[in-house]
């Protein structure tokens, strides 16, 4: 008889769940115990596994937000939905990293609720593939995130980016993407994931020197735009930074502000942007932890937010609409920004903060 390898995976992962299940018992009121978030290629096979088919287990659940987004079919595009929905407000602000950082929880959050998945969002490194992308085992093989697009460049209905292939290998290879690329409302669409990788952007901002310049920011004034990236015309390149740098080597879905969590790559690609924020934080702690500010109000030109809120962001900011997990007030700034601070506040008198993991390097 013929075994094939998903059929010993996954049999492997279930007869590992209830011991790693057992390790994380209960939900104590401080962190005691961190949730790690290790790089992806540093997964055991029986890891990717559990990871990869939780993602499409969300893909496969029905939505719990259609009232608030009519065009959600599915938990998975709940989240994408929220993205597109928030993108004019969370993005080139003081808000951009905290936000997401929130935002990363929440879906983590129901990665291990709904679908089984057993410890944190592994993150993803590019600094480790900048010379070759494609070549990445993040990228290769049936336990990856597939890699470039083939076929003809694809315009779907309704998009608004015409740099995408359909992505055919990988565990997300041929998926349907339910939603059309381009601002909220959302639209139902049935397409295929779109990627377009770019090697020369990747050989750019991709490499670890850029890391290095951004940890090396004394202050998160300079060093979340830094990261964030901006796209300044005329010539946009030279002002990407990592994080839009990052999205536009990947092209197609994650060239698309506003849906581009519709390629999973994004999770794993963000999260090792939150990574870089808390390491930058730990390096100086006292100084760091805390440290947040910049304006609420999305800086250059490219504007879609009319008349947005004067001041910069603070600790009390509140990071609408998120409510990690699961509380019935929406989650502030303070809450977030230590990644190991569950139960303790920000400050005197602060909401306590909501977070326990921490990343692996």
């Amino acid at each position: 008889m013929k075994v094939s390898l998903g059929s010993v995976l996954l049999g492997a992962l279930l007869a590992s769940t209830p011991a790693e299940v057992v390790a994380h018992p209960g939900h104590p009121s401080t962190c005691v115990v961190t949730t790690k978030r290790k790089e992806f290629r540093t997964l055991s096979n029986v890891q990717k596994l559990n990871f990869l088919a939780s993602v499409k287990c969300l893909m496969n659940r029905p939505p719990a937000l259609s009232a608030t987004y009519p065009a959600s079919t599915s938990r998975w595009t709940d989240f994408l939905l929220i993205h597109q929905a928030n993108t004019p407000f969370v993005h080139w602000a003081g808000q951009f990293l905290p936000w997401h950082r929130a935002f990363l929880q929440d879906f983590e959050d129901a990665l291990r609720n709904e679908c089984g998945l057993i410890g944190g969002i592994p993150y993803w490194n590019p600094a480790l593939d900048f010379a070759n992308l494609t070549a990445s085992p993040v990228l290769s093989g049936p336990l990856s995130f597939g890699g470039n697009g083939v076929g003809p460049v694809v315009v779907p209905p309704g998009g608004q980016s015409s740099d995408g292939n359909c992505v055919i290998d990988g565990f997300f290879g041929n998926v349907s993407v339910r939603v059309a690329q381009g601002p909220a409302p959302g639209q139902v669409a049935d397409r295929c994931l779109l990627r377009y990788i770019r090697q020369d952007f990747a050989s750019y901002w991709m490499n670890p020197s850029h890391v290095a310049t951004v940890l090396a920011q004394p202050d998160y004034a300079t060093f979340a735009p830094l990261i964030e990236g901006d796209m300044i015309p005329p010539d946009v390149f030279p002002t990407m930074g990592i994080h839009t740098g990052g999205h536009a080597t990947m092209g197609g879905d994650m060239s698309d502000m506003f849906t581009s969590n519709s390629d999973p790559i994004f999770y794993p690609f963000h999260t090792n942007i939150d990574r870089l924020w808390a390491k930058w934080q730990a390096a100086n702690p006292t100084a760091r932890q805390y440290d947040i500010s910049n304006p609420i109000a999305p800086r250059g030109v490219i504007q879609m937010w009319p008349n947005p809120p004067a001041g910069n962001v603070t600790l009390d900011y509140e990071l609408s609409p998120l409510k990690v997990g699961g509380s019935s007030t929406v989650t502030t700034v303070g809450q977030i920004m230590n990644t190991k601070g569950k139960g303790v506040p920000s400050a005197p008198g602060k909401p306590n903060g909501i977070l326990c993991y921490e990343y692996v390097e």
